[in-house]
């Protein structure tokens, strides 16, 4: 063979098939841009100096790789619709003499014209792209924008490594399957003959069974959540998804069939008839576009929700512009509960600053709270039970519940703080206590305490106080996942009365104490006093050789505030683009059925004809179908999502953030935008159908 015969050869056969091969460069290059993207932002300096520095390259550095390795079976699938088409042609190629080993070239260059086509394009299209997308993240958190343009070198090579060990993947898999075929079967590959579908009772029984269990598994999730039940769940709906698809439509279209009433009319006939043909052949792609219909509406449901809630979150957590707060000791808890042996220099040092700032408007309030855990037991909140026994013993309480019990966070201030905090005028007797929480329903009409004595609980309400958030053992009291209780009660220390070791021992107590400071200032003037409280409560904390953290004792609500709004803002950002890329994973995908569906109903149109239809009768059975099947995987992934919004409400509540009405809102909100985006790629794809169906001669 002269030199260069195999590449010109792949090169023609690539321009005659232009209509296969176009969606499936663009898909290695959406692919490879999206991956460098976010290789790129990781990389970003830019990025690296915004809020949320900490994670946000993390992010986009999982996010890359999560692309990448998305890109394995979908290239996999845009491959195997390609190459199935082109059967017949390397066929052909064999007949006319060449062998395998020929055939073995041929594709081995279109493969390196395919990868040179694909991602190289997709490379510079994602450096031109990358700075929109960094302009885009740091547009969301109102920073100061950079304008420069660059190429991260590190990321190109990681595309280019990556995206090579796809396509050698994809071409050991293409020499397989010419291998393992004779030239005959190649040359009749698309002319064979279709088996009518089985009736599939069983698989039927087992879709539903794998829904029902997966359904229940995402609505049992609770706090903390569990990543093997999250995996239950999203396995047992995929798979229940494909037994849908492939097997239950086909059984219920059998069961139509058998309707003789039903069945012999004009109007079913032809539909029902050939439907269970469509959904055998179609049920695959349909499940997996259903998943990816429902995966994408989950992830911009907690994304949005997210980010929607950031504001709330960073409001309730931080009530105050800035402050201190220290835990104290357990085993100096009566020492500052006696004569504040632990904050007074602190609260000293926050006046001396005040003074020197002469802060207008200002509003400075400190208080203390005791942060415990206890089990609500036969409905009553019960301080008397050993937490020791239930928590971190072996064999004890599983994911916060046993039984009827259940484990809370109990978070208990004094009345006078009560009313400070939330401008109330509750009053409240010797013996009783106020209640308030959104998560636990609380009926019981007493509280016990920890020498079992009851005390009378006035009322309860879902409305909690904004307090910063409290700690155990050095970590956030919400990261434990566990539901929060607020009790208001008349005198803190005569509520924990003469059992504060106990308390300390067997409850887990966090006792801590807060300074609140809020001020009519503008962001620069906050800063100034905030800067000057640390260097106060610096000089403090080594004067008294104190343990404590200026990171963890002091806040500023704007810097928490900017972490917080970075995180969302990058979880959002991400969502967006990843979700993008699934609606053209889920456009390419249609794309390819619809064009197998044209080139195999062509024939069968033609014996419609001949057996006495109309036109317009034939394309009207024929549009019923296809909108029917395309329909299918969209109603279908609504359903999923009504069955799974624990998910992303639960991932929600795991980032502090609990606001079930957010949820619901922006689910269906998310649901209804995407129903207009999947209308627009069916009506686009629909095209190819119907253009290869009026024109057979395009076969």
């Amino acid at each position: 063979m002269k030199k260069g015969f195999y590449p010109k050869l792949a090169w023609t056969g690539m321009k005659k098939n232009k209509q296969l091969y176009y969606p499936y460069l663009l898909a290695g290059a959406a692919m490879a841009m999206v991956f460098y993207i976010f290789s790129f932002l990781g990389e970003s300096q830019v990025v690296k100096s915004l809020p949320g520095k900490e994670v946000l390259p993390l992010l986009f550095h999982y996010g890359a790789w999560a692309v990448g390795l998305f890109s394995v079976p979908f290239l996999f699938y845009a491959n195997a619709s390609l190459i199935k088409k082109r059967k017949r042609e390397l066929g052909l190629y064999n007949i006319l003499g060449m062998n395998k080993k020929n055939i073995f070239f041929v594709l081995f260059w279109e493969a390196v014209i395919t990868y040179g086509i694909a991602v190289f394009g997709g490379i510079f299209a994602g450096i031109i792209f990358s700075k929109i997308a960094e302009l885009g993240l740091v547009n969301i958190m109102d920073k100061e924008v950079n304008y420069r343009i660059y190429v991260e070198w590190k990321s190109v090579l990681y595309s280019l490594g990556m995206f090579a060990v796809v396509f050698i993947l994809i071409l050991i898999s293409m020499m397989y399957q010419i291998r393992k075929n004779n030239p005959i079967e190649l040359l009749h590959s698309e002319s064979a003959g279709e088996r009518p579908p089985k009736r599939r009772f069983l698989p039927t029984v087992l879709s539903l069974v794998f829904l029902m269990i997966g359904y229940a598994f995402a609505a049992g999730i609770k706090a903390p959540i569990s990543f093997l039940k999250l995996f239950l769940a999203g396995g047992s709906i995929t798979i229940g998804s494909f037994l849908l698809f492939m097997c239950a439509s086909v059984y219920l279209c059998k069961v139509l069939q058998n309707n003789k009433k039903y069945y012999y009319k004009t109007s079913h006939f032809v539909t029902v008839s050939t439907m269970s043909f469509r959904m055998r052949r179609n049920g695959a792609s349909l499940a997996a576009i259903c998943v990816l219909v429902t995966f994408i509406l989950v992830s911009l449901t907690f994304s949005v929700s997210f980010y929607k809630g950031s504001v709330d979150v960073v409001d309730s957590h931080y009530p105050n512009d800035m402050g201190i707060r220290l835990e104290i000791p357990g085993e100096r808890i009566e020492e500052e509960i006696a004569d504040k042996a632990c904050t007074k220099e602190y609260w000293l040092g926050i006046e001396k600053v005040l003074a020197e700032k002469n802060v207008s408007g200002l509003d400075a309030v400190q208080y203390y709270s005791a942060n415990m855990l206890a089990v609500i037991r036969k409905g009553c909140l019960d301080f008397g039970i050993d937490m020791r026994d239930t928590w971190f013993t072996p064999g004890g309480y599983s994911e916060w519940e046993r039984g009827e019990d259940k484990i809370v966070n109990v978070r208990v201030i004094d009345l006078d703080t009560y009313n400070k905090i939330c401008k109330a005028n509750l009053t409240l007797k010797e013996e009783e206590v106020f209640a308030a929480s959104r998560e636990v329903r609380y009926s019981y009409g007493g509280v016990r305490l920890k020498n079992g004595k009851e005390v009378k609980v006035k009322s309860v309400e879902r409305k909690i106080p904004g307090m910063a958030e409290a700690r155990i053992v050095g970590d956030s009291m919400d990261a434990h996942g566990c539901e929060e209780m607020f009790l208001v009660v008349p005198d803190l220390n005569s509520f924990m009365g003469k059992d504060i070791e106990r308390f300390s021992r067997e409850n887990y107590l966090n006792y801590q104490w807060e300074c609140g400071i809020s001020m009519e200032k503008n962001e620069a003037a906050q800063q100034a006093v905030y800067e000057a409280v640390q260097k106060s409560m610096d000089q403090v904390c080594k004067a008294l050789e104190s343990p404590y953290d200026l990171e963890d004792i002091c806040y500023w609500k704007v810097a928490k505030g900017e972490r917080f709004y970075a995180l969302a803002g990058g979880l959002l950002f991400l969502a967006v683009i990843l979700n993008i890329l699934f609606v053209f994973v889920t456009a390419l995908i249609m794309y390819y059925k619809q064009m197998s569906e044209g080139y195999e109903d062509v024939r069968r149109f033609e014996i419609m004809g001949k057996i006495g239809m109309t036109a317009e009768e034939i394309k009207n059975s024929i549009r019923s179908q296809v909108f029917t099947v395309f329909l299918l995987p969209f109603f279908v992934a609504g359903i999923h999502m009504a069955f799974t919004y624990n998910i992303p409400y639960r991932m929600l509540r795991m980032a502090v953030i609990d606001d079930k009405g957010l949820v619901l809102k922006v689910m269906w909100v998310c649901y209804f935008v995407f129903g207009v985006v999947y209308s627009f790629v069916y009506g686009i794809t629909s095209r190819v159908y119907y253009n290869i169906v009026k024109n057979p001669a395009g076969k």
